[in-house]
């Protein structure tokens, strides 16, 4: 985890990382160092973490790289708040683009795989300085 605390009140979940999220973010850090992990849950309970790269070039962040993985599904693009208000809302319910070039949708079958995917989709929306 990013090491910063579960609070309710941070619209973060208080449950631990499922074991495919842990797999998921440990595989995705060991590509994209600096990628960061917000987990949520839906109100039925459902998890999901989004995984987050700030984007710097020359000293000025350029953009919020997100994407959310439920265990089935990735789902990203470039925040439209830099992860303020827009943090523990649902991707596709923020309103940005999810397809590409700047987005991403697409249905995994594990998170290994999830992993290599948003790894590889980070690399090429940050034309490489998310994973360098």
């Amino acid at each position: 985890m990013s090491g910063r605390a579960v609070r309710e009140t941070d619209g973060v979940r208080d449950a631990a990382p499922t074991a495919a999220e842990s797999e998921f973010f440990g595989q995705l850090r060991a590509a994209v160092p600096e990628v960061q992990d917000w987990y949520h849950a839906d109100d039925d309970g459902t998890p999901w973490v989004t995984a987050s790269y700030d984007d710097v070039v020359g000293g000025s962040m350029t953009a919020t790289w997100r994407i959310d993985f439920d265990g089935e599904e990735l789902v990203g693009g470039r925040s439209p708040a830099n992860l303020n208000w827009d943090d523990g809302v649902r991707a596709r319910a923020t309103g940005m683009s999810v397809e590409p070039p700047e987005g991403i949708t697409v249905t995994v079958s594990s998170p290994r795989q999830a992993a290599r995917l948003a790894a590889d989709w980070f690399a090429e929306v940050t034309e490489g300085r998310a994973t360098s």
